[in-house]
């Protein structure tokens, strides 16, 4: 299968420690042994008993997962762009670096390590913390626009975008490993996440999607773009 602009021998270096992922049953096996999944799927479930719980369901409900599907490329654009790839910054005279970026630093290093593609505790537990609150916030004013009940839509928006960030969670770590793309569609963003680790650090910014990189403007042909000398180190010395 043709990898487009990323050399055969960087996909080997992407995965070669773990070349015995190289199907779906295996990946998933892999994948749910680690904290991030089984915590997500711990949020899921009480989410779900919650909502059921609640009831009065609407037809609101239904706009939902329309709005989540829809913003899930820009929010994963935003994070990766502005969070993940945040350089260290000073306030009163002190460095200060966000946890996410120092372990988003330490996956570019080392991409193949599989324990560093999924997010580390810290980073899940504030996750499940701030989706619910950001989910009220958002609720609340499609509330006072087009009505329907508060708490029940907050409810519904919680569990769908926890499970956004399960696929989220999946979709990187199935990149990550030699498992070889079946469909057009996972093929396109396997091969762009590929040309972000080793081609530019800048571009190609989608783990779920290309929508987010099309609309935004990081989906150049990659015959256009030079390789970048930090796609590694993301510009830090390595110590």
């Amino acid at each position: 299968m043709s990898t487009g602009q990323v050399p055969v021998g960087y996909q080997e270096s992407l995965t070669a420690k773990r070349a015995d992922l190289r199907s779906l049953g295996t990946c998933w096996r892999e994948f749910i042994r680690h904290f991030s999944p089984r915590a997500v799927f711990v949020f899921i479930a009480a989410a779900v008993t919650a909502r059921v719980a609640v009831g009065r369901w609407s037809w609101h409900d239904a706009l939902v997962p329309v709005a989540i599907v829809a913003a899930q490329p820009f929010v994963e654009w935003v994070i990766h762009r502005y969070l993940l790839h945040l350089p260290a910054f000073k306030v009163a005279g002190r460095r200060i670096e966000l946890y996410g970026s120092v372990q988003h630093r330490i996956h570019h290093r080392d991409p193949s390590d599989l324990d560093r593609v999924l997010l580390k505790p810290p980073e899940v537990l504030s996750f499940v913390v701030q989706i619910p609150v950001v989910a009220a916030g958002v609720v609340w004013a499609a509330v006072a626009l087009l009505g329907g009940h508060f708490l029940p839509l907050t409810l519904t928006a919680t569990v769908l975008s926890y499970l956004a960030l399960l696929r989220y969670e999946w979709s990187h770590f199935l990149i990550h490993t030699p498992y070889v793309p079946k469909t057009r569609w996972y093929r396109s963003i396997w091969r762009n996440h590929r040309l972000h680790h080793f081609k530019h650090e800048r571009y190609w910014m989608g783990i779920t999607s290309k929508m987010g990189d099309r609309v935004l403007g990081t989906d150049p042909d990659p015959h256009s773009v030079p390789k970048s000398p930090t796609a590694r180190t993301l510009g830090v010395p390595v110590d």
